[in-house]
């Protein structure tokens, strides 16, 4: 499999009381995915190599009045 050179983003801390951190979805992959606010993303992790994980992201849209699908 390729490795596609993709866009970078910088880490900052979510929260002052927690270990969490955020990040901004660049919008090629807003794009590709057709992400808008409030949709959810479930985030699956495989590990490949020391160091390298596959990450995939799976979009969850918000359609009813409790929120989610």
């Amino acid at each position: 499999m390729g490795r596609n050179k993709g866009d970078r983003t910088k880490l900052s801390s979510a929260k002052t009381t927690t270990d969490s951190l955020r990040t901004t979805v660049p919008s090629s992959i807003v794009r590709q995915m057709k992400l808008n606010a409030g949709d959810r993303l479930e985030w699956q992790i495989e590990s490949l190599d020391p160091g390298v994980v596959k990450v995939s992201i799976i979009r969850s849209k918000k359609t009813h009045s409790n929120g989610f699908e």
